[in-house]
């Protein structure tokens, strides 16, 4: 059965490593090809379009930005691909700075900044396109404590003024209850359980589940113990 994403949600795949998040989630940005199944938006069969025609945005782990382009540049990269007029260009990249919190950064280098500010520099370039999809993967983990919480609320935030469907991807339980309109538990590449955060947390179906997505204290019974 398949699993429908609604327009607009900040839907988010949860799992141990290894667990297959990041794999579904290439698999729906085109880079892998599924052995089974289709995947579509909306209406539109995407299961065998090439990756730069699928409209995603990406924002990898690594923030895989340019080190030879300005901070200008690299916004302004997904624009230019699409042929992108370059008055719309001068309007958008400055907009989208502004929006993610980097204006006056436009003419840096991205090791010039530091690791919050280059992954403002990653979700301005995969927002500026306008994509149908925004994927990140494991976005945050690479900052400390206090840098991830500050920009996941920067990242919820924009999702929320935008409205663009975001599939993220992290084995972070604390991330995906404080961000998520839907969360996604995975094991050994299967979706064990599916629905809004409260529901997951406190009704969870499994025991993986219970163990996983909070704190739990578990207690084997035998199946035909009877109450007295």
């Amino acid at each position: 059965m398949g699993r429908k994403i609604a327009d607009g949600t900040f839907f988010t795949l949860l799992g141990p490593s290894g667990c297959g998040k990041t794999t579904l989630l290439r698999i729906v940005a085109g880079f892998v090809s599924p052995t089974s199944g289709q995947v579509t938006f909306g209406k539109d069969d995407m299961t065998f379009v090439p990756p730069h025609r699928r409209g995603v945005g990406m924002v990898f782990q690594d923030y895989a930005l340019f080190p030879d382009k300005t901070v200008f540049d690299n916004v302004a990269y997904g624009l230019r691909a699409r042929h992108v007029a370059a008055k719309t260009i001068r309007s958008k990249v400055p907009e989208y700075l502004e929006r993610v919190g980097l204006d006056g950064f436009a003419d840096r280098l991205p090791s010039e900044m530091s690791g919050g500010q280059r992954q403002r520099v990653a979700l301005a370039r995969a927002l500026v396109i306008e994509p149908r999809v925004l994927l990140m993967d494991e976005p945050l983990s690479n900052l400390d404590a206090s840098l991830r919480v500050q920009m996941r609320d920067v990242i919820r935030t924009l999702q929320q003024e935008t409205r663009t469907t975001t599939i993220f991807v992290t084995h972070d339980q604390e991330e995906a209850l404080a961000m998520s309109d839907e969360i996604a538990v995975m094991k050994n590449g299967r979706i064990v359980q599916c629905g809004a955060p409260e529901e997951v947390y406190r009704s969870p179906e499994t025991a993986y589940v219970s163990s996983f997505v909070g704190a739990a204290n578990l207690l084997l019974s035998r199946t035909s113990w009877r109450r007295r």
